[in-house]
């Protein structure tokens, strides 16, 4: 049992002294007038919670008399656990000593990084996503967009349209934004294009035999070809295809 309590520190010291000798905290409040909060605080040991070292000492050594035991040997435990304390803190310790600070400020500092990273990258692309003929939208979008548009069901189908004008020569096709959609375009059977565009964005691309659009937002576009509009059956939201002519 002696050298159990050799082992203890101050407050777990005191309170096992205490404990065994049957005498409760409020009995101890009484004699040192030291309330049982703080006397609560030094038995757990809450050095965060305690006040400064020069009156903690004091009431180490008025709680030690109290209970009859040698009030040099609880100080020298408390010194003893200060100097720990301190030790495991500059190491970046915590002191319960099973998370390590350093590595939770690591941890917070590359995750602060990380948001500066995203916050960068989404600005960058946003102000650099003017769209051009080179400019094409990810295949993820297009497949998002035929999910929610109903991706070939009966009801919400794409359909197709032929020109009833007879072109010859060079087509001119003008495609003009007045909602955001997305647009897959082939231009006499080459391999197709993709753009996503906003809302008064305007596309002008030229063919020889003809046109082959796949159009996300069949409300949100309007299209001209050689100077004359074309009609367009299709409602806001709804996928549509047509070829020209």
């Amino acid at each position: 049992m002696a050298t159990y309590k050799n082992a203890l520190s101050f407050g777990r010291y005191l309170k096992t002294i205490r404990r065994e000798k049957g005498i409760s905290l409020q009995e101890v409040s009484r004699k040192t007038k030291i309330g049982v909060d703080t006397l609560l605080l030094i038995e757990k040991e809450e050095h965060e919670s305690l006040p400064a070292e020069v009156f903690v000492k004091g009431f180490l050594r008025a709680y030690a008399k109290a209970i009859g035991v040698d009030d040099d040997v609880v100080i020298q435990r408390y010194l003893s656990d200060c100097r720990a304390l301190q030790e495991t803190t500059e190491l970046g310790i915590d002191s319960n000593g099973s998370r390590p600070k350093f590595w939770l400020r690591l941890a917070l500092s590359l995750g602060a990084l990380g948001c500066i990273i995203a916050v960068s990258v989404f600005t960058v692309s946003f102000f650099q996503g003017e769209p051009s003929n080179d400019n094409s939208i990810s295949r993820r979008s297009i497949k998002e967009n035929l999910k929610n548009m109903g991706g070939g069901d009966s009801q919400n189908s794409d359909f197709e349209r032929k020109s009833t004008q007879s072109l010859s020569g060079k087509l001119l096709l003008k495609i003009i934004t007045i909602e955001d959609t997305w647009i897959k375009v082939t231009i006499d059977d080459h391999e197709p294009k993709e753009y996503s565009l906003h809302t008064r964005d305007r596309l002008e691309i030229e063919a020889t035999s003809g046109f082959h659009l796949l159009i996300g937002n069949a409300g949100g576009v309007r299209l001209i070809l050689n100077e004359k509009p074309l009609e367009l059956h299709g409602k806001s939201g709804q996928v549509l295809r047509i070829r020209i002519p």
